[in-house]
């Protein structure tokens, strides 16, 4: 854990030095914002965008990923003032439609909020339109990307 509190610390020392964003209508916390992923799992990324076919994390192992999530987003407000984002990922073990709904019981909007992106809701057989509108009270951050149907 110390190391990665070391990585919020490097993170967040650099971008607390950049020019701030105006902060727009509606926008309840100011840029710049810290985007926590879990991701780099070989036994999630071979099954990426297959919720059926993907294992998942032990009930022990979400509860130590849920407490990581809590104390790097509760270090980088308290220490920094900035705010932390869940970026659900594919070949991560928060990408399926329902480890994003565990995510949000576990952890309250006060903690962390979500940046979603369109690719990987798209890619993991969710559809984004509906994704963004059910989750928007926890949004603050959005990926949008292009999806090539063709590929």
């Amino acid at each position: 854990m110390e190391h990665l509190v070391r990585q919020v610390d490097d993170i967040c020392s650099l971008i607390i030095k950049l020019p701030p964003s105006t902060q727009e209508e509606g926008q309840q916390f100011p840029t710049p914002y810290l985007v926590l992923i879990d991701w780099g799992h070989d036994e999630r990324d071979y099954t990426a965008g297959h919720p059926d076919d993907a294992k998942r994390i032990s009930p022990e192992g979400w509860n130590n990923m849920m407490n990581h999530i809590r104390i790097l987003a509760e270090h980088a407000w308290t220490k920094y003032g900035i705010r932390s984002v869940v970026h659900p990922h594919a070949g991560g073990y928060i990408e399926f439609g329902d480890e994003i709904k565990k995510l949000m019981q576990d952890i309250p909007y006060e903690i962390t909020g979500l940046c979603l992106d369109t690719g990987h809701l798209y890619y993991s057989k969710m559809d984004p339109v509906q994704w963004l509108m059910d989750c928007a009270n926890r949004l603050d951050y959005i990926h949008f990307k292009d999806i090539n149907l063709d590929k």
